[in-house]
């Protein structure tokens, strides 16, 4: 049996799932990726699930998206559906997981773009 996402009837789930898909897709590589066949790979291995998460908030982070979009984007990841819509786990601590997943992300890009700065600093002084 394959395991199926659950459908969305509500717009703003169905545009986040789409932005989630999107940014997977640029993840992955792979253009051609449809969410059932993302949500069917990655659910059934916890590490890879959470890793792909980790790798879709930071590249939401650097397209542009505030962490908050990002929060709302990370709700649609195939990890948290199926935690929440097959095995049953509340989704208070999923959106705790989401949280926090952003928050690691928000500062490693922070401390990423701290550290060019320094060194686009150290390159300025060293023309002087």
């Amino acid at each position: 049996m394959a395991l199926e996402p659950k459908q969305l009837s509500n717009p703003a789930g169905q545009a986040a799932r789409q932005q989630y898909l999107e940014l997977a897709k640029r993840v992955t590589g792979e253009a051609k990726l449809d969410y059932a066949t993302l949500y069917e790979r990655f659910v059934e291995n916890d590490w890879a699930a959470v890793k792909l998460d980790d790798a879709v908030a930071t590249l939401a982070l650097k397209v542009g998206h505030s962490a908050q979009e990002t929060v709302g984007i990370l709700h649609q990841s195939p990890y948290l559906q199926h935690q929440v819509h097959h095995r049953n786990v509340p989704l208070a601590p999923m959106s705790q997981y989401v949280r926090s997943t952003v928050l690691k992300s928000v500062q490693q890009f922070k401390q990423a773009r701290s550290q060019q700065r320094r060194a686009s600093q150290s390159a300025e002084l060293e023309k002087d």
